[in-house]
């Protein structure tokens, strides 16, 4: 076979092969590569390595169990809706500022992202702000932080782009 023909050939094969395997669907607010049946969020992948390479997290604290700002936020959860909200635990917590977000795991609830800001000194929860449910297939980071963003506009972008959830649910 003559090259002027073996290459072009070639490349047709290859784009049939691999359209074969590969395709796109719209989802929600997005779409998600199929690869032979399973879905892949490439945009949150992306936005996730973009992150990691462009985000300053300086001035963002994360505040550990034995501190105070941390046992008022758990009790400010705790209290939100009992008697499920009772069994909160902190996967993770991220402040900036007056605002909060924090990462929670309950007994019988799905896993929630809670939005907290000082209020006359005391932290309250910004009710518009609560991210609760599962995120397969999306990657949970920037599905959840668009959410926030688009419910809390006011919340500081620096804090937002500095959440990384660590409990189990959201990876």
């Amino acid at each position: 076979m003559k090259k002027k023909v073996a290459l072009p050939l070639l490349a047709i094969v290859l784009i049939g092969v691999i359209a074969s395997h590969i395709s796109f669907k719209p989802a929600d607010h997005s779409y998600l590569m199929v690869v032979d049946g399973i879905e892949i969020d490439v945009m949150g992948k992306m936005q996730n390595q973009w992150l990691a390479i462009t985000q300053n997290c300086e001035g963002v604290s994360q505040p550990l169990a034995g501190q105070a700002n941390f046992q008022l936020i758990q009790n400010a959860v705790q209290s939100y809706s009992p008697p499920q909200s009772q069994s909160a635990q902190i996967a993770g917590m991220w402040t900036f500022g007056e605002w909060t977000l924090a990462e929670v795991e309950f007994e019988t609830l799905l896993p929630a992202v809670v939005t907290l800001q000082i209020n006359n000194n005391e932290q309250k929860i910004v009710p518009r702000g609560i991210w609760s449910g599962h995120t397969k297939p999306w990657i949970a980071a920037p599905l959840i932080r668009t959410y926030l963003k688009t419910q809390v506009p006011e919340l500081p972008s620096k804090l937002l782009n500095c959440f990384d959830p660590r409990s189990k649910s959201f990876n």
